[in-house]
């Protein structure tokens, strides 16, 4: 009898215990800032919220997954269009969007990390990084950093991420390297200078040029207008006696017809000009001009 009992009261307390396991597994609680992922015989039946839930217990089990933020800091090599080792040193600041927890556990599991993350964080500069020369990447270190950031902002925003913050802390060459191309870019600076220098020399030669040429000109349409003016000066001169040798001719022929008309008038014309003195010598037994003229009248 008391074996009987002895077994009955085993039998109960694992009833209890059995029973209590199954209780205690019926539920689960989803801390602030995860998400938990139900699966039904591997299935996923639906993601929960924070919180107490309950679930089928020994048929469901429990994925839980952050949504917090988690910084991944990597270093790489990559290489430049023309061949040239770059060192890169990132950091990234990314979490799982909570609305696509269940997508990303169904297609990379609770290795998500190491599945997409990881792997796109180190392909995404070494892509941007091979697509450039090593001397464009030398001098624009700012771009290139911004291609690389939003690169990876775009890709994760596609697969179910969100990047808080990229920070592309370091992209280096090799100590010569960086020494050649620094001499390069200070020959490229004295070249620049040179042809400043002869573009302003030639500036100023053109300068000079239109200065002479201008002075040119003008000289040259001052000749041409001092021609011009002696030009017509002459012609006018040339008027000027024409009309007046026609005025001293209209003025001959009149007093000619006068004359002609009136004979007595260069008599009176010669007694009016007479001084009243005789010539020094004069013909024995010739006339006076003047009297005989006077007589004659």
């Amino acid at each position: 009898m008391d074996k009987i009992a002895g077994k009955l009261f085993v039998s109960i307390a694992a009833a209890v215990i059995i029973v209590g396991a199954l209780l205690s597994s019926a539920y689960y609680a989803v801390e602030q800032g995860d998400r938990a992922v139900v699966l039904r015989f591997g299935e996923i039946q639906s993601v929960s919220e924070p919180g107490l839930h309950f679930k089928i217990p020994v048929i469901d089990d429990i994925r839980t997954i952050t949504v917090r933020t988690v910084k991944l800091s990597q270093k790489l090599e990559a290489y430049s269009k023309d061949a040239q080792a770059v060192d890169i040193a990132l950091s990234i600041n990314y979490q799982i969007k909570p609305s696509e927890v269940g997508k990303i556990y169904s297609q990379y599991g609770m290795s998500y990390a190491e599945s997409v993350i990881i792997p796109r964080v180190n392909a995404i500069p070494k892509d941007v990084i091979g697509k450039e020369a090593a001397v464009n990447i030398v001098q624009n270190r700012g771009s290139i950093a911004k291609i690389i950031q939003d690169d990876m902002i775009a890709f994760f925003d596609q697969h179910g991420f969100v990047v808080e913050s990229i920070n592309i802390e370091d992209i280096s060459f090799s100590d010569s390297y960086e020494q050649s191309v620094e001499a390069r870019m200070q020959a490229e600076v004295e070249v620049e200078k040179v042809r400043q220098n002869l573009e302003r020399e030639r500036l100023n030669a053109e300068m000079v040029r239109v200065k002479a040429q201008g002075a040119a000109d003008a000289n040259v349409a001052q000749a041409k207008a001092e021609a011009e003016a002696k030009i017509l000066i002459g012609k006018a001169e040339a008027e000027t006696k024409v009309i007046i040798g026609k005025a001293e001719a209209t003025a001959i022929e009149a007093k000619a017809a006068a004359l002609a008309k009136n004979p007595s008038l260069v008599k009176l014309i010669e007694a009016e000009r007479w001084n009243g003195e005789l010539p020094a010598t004069m013909i024995p037994n010739s006339a006076i001009p003047i009297i005989s003229g006077a007589s004659g009248k």
